[in-house]
């Protein structure tokens, strides 16, 4: 599943939406407004002015802040006393302030790193704090509308305060935000804007998970297990095998990398390669920094300490004589929490500048996941090892990566599980066969231009 960010100024709806999206996804929240409420309250409490920079800053960068279901400021939990008239009145001068800004997206972006999926809400999510996300909302309402909400929302056991009044504040809020040198609330170019006025929540949550190619009203499929964020310990391993690997690689494999930026920065994507040589994946390895999750064919798995070690490395095994759905599955689990998979749809190494009968488990995969399909092309790996030879030479390769092909097809629900069209199976499998092969004639021109 992507990172999904909404946008939108106060009473759009944002937080409902966020919330009711996040559920029905499956993923985690984070309410980036909180985090600013927070502090604004904490500032309040300290009796720190709203202009003063630097205590604001520093304030931001030291408070022990956890913004979840509930929202705590050091221990003490605080999600209701942040949604008051004193913080509204006070949120805006806050978050206007440069080192407030620098110190929080900071952390939005750490949460960013750490879940690779989810939903962010704020008002600049999509312009400032992960500008590359694949779905980006902005959600907005009459001003009468907003005002309205944020009344209910602000009511006291008297009854709820007076729209007049609200409106007014909102409007302050709004000439704030929308006119700040810093992180100013506009629309994304590339963001989806939604009209929340008159509308469910539901309606909402349809569209907006319709955008991300997830299948309106289903949940994730039956059986599928979360998959374990990795650890500090074998995220380091990770990266140090993978410098010492990139390093051999080029002393013995010397050859660019081209098309590196065509890769999303964020989320999941599945990554799809000519495959010539055992060691195509090492080239691959090579074009993101990110942890990738390999299939692999299970005769190597051949005992603990190895299986230890390329698992580590992000492998796992398949039975490719039969329909293994064990490994079908835990790809799909893979690529749900946000983590980038690689697939040779040619299901084993073959030879020759032509690329092999395609299987369609790769397109199929990126159909049921709604994740983007990167074809790869490989040339001179075949040279460097070939088939049947343990001990790599000297030669020059190429890595040629291609634009990624989304996958938003219409999924049709049917016994609470997504059915994929055969025609959409066959159609993207045909297309990803005629990029993979242009992308490998690319490459095997820069191997012969050396």
């Amino acid at each position: 599943m992507p990172l999904i960010a909404i946008d939108g100024p106060g009473g759009a709806g944002k937080s409902s939406v966020a919330a009711a999206l996040a559920a029905r996804l499956g993923v985690e929240r984070l309410d980036t407004g909180a985090m600013y409420r927070a502090v604004t309250w904490c500032a309040l409490q300290r009796g720190i002015a709203t202009d003063d920079e630097l205590r604001l800053g520093e304030l931001a960068r030291e408070l022990h802040l956890a913004v979840a279901e509930r929202v705590s400021v050091n221990g003490e939990d605080v999600s209701e006393a942040i949604r008051s008239p004193e913080v509204d009145a006070a949120v805006g001068a806050v978050s206007a302030q440069a080192a407030v800004r620098r110190a929080l997206v900071a952390r939005q972006r750490a949460w960013v790193a750490t879940h690779h999926s989810g939903v962010l809400e704020g008002r600049d999510i999509g312009t400032v704090v992960i500008p590359d996300a694949p779905v980006k909302v902005f959600l907005t309402a009459t001003p009468e509308e907003r005002a309205r909400r944020r009344a209910a929302d602000q009511a006291t056991p008297t009854g709820p305060r007076d729209v007049a009044v609200v409106a007014a504040e909102i409007g302050a809020r709004d000439r704030l935000d929308s006119t700040r040198e810093v992180s100013p609330l506009i629309p994304a170019d590339d963001a989806v804007v939604i009209d929340s006025t008159g509308r469910s929540i539901e309606s909402i949550v349809d569209e907006i998970a319709a955008l991300a190619g997830a299948e309106a009203g289903s949940a994730p499929e039956a059986g599928l297990r979360p998959v374990r964020p990795i650890s500090r310990r074998v995220r380091w391993f990770y990266f140090v095998c993978r410098g010492i690997a990139v390093s051999a690689g080029h002393i013995f494999m010397h050859g660019p990398i081209v098309g590196a930026e065509n890769l999303p920065r964020s989320g999941p994507f599945l990554v799809a390669p000519l495959h010539r040589s055992d060691i195509d994946f090492l080239i691959v390895a090579r074009i993101t920094r990110r942890r990738m999750r390999f299939i692999a064919k299970s005769g190597i798995f051949v005992n603990r300490q190895f299986n230890w070690l390329i698992e580590t490395l992000g492998a796992f095994p398949v039975n490719r004589r039969a329909t293994d759905r064990e490994a079908f599955n835990r790809a799909l689990e893979i690529l749900i929490a946000g983590e980038p998979l690689v697939i040779f749809p040619e299901g084993t190494r073959n030879t020759g500048p032509t690329i092999g009968e395609t299987r369609e488990g790769a397109a199929y995969l990126a159909l049921r996941a709604g994740v983007p399909l990167v074809p790869v092309g490989l040339a001179g790996t075949d040279t460097a090892l070939p088939r049947g030879k343990v001990r790599p030479r000297f030669a020059r390769i190429a890595c040629v990566v291609g634009e990624p092909i989304m996958t938003g097809v219409e999924h049709h629900a049917g016994e609470g599980r997504f059915r994929i069209p055969r025609s959409a199976v066959h159609a993207l499998t045909d297309e990803l066969r005629r990029a993979i092969q242009q992308l490998s004639d690319e490459a095997a021109g820069i191997v012969a231009d050396r």
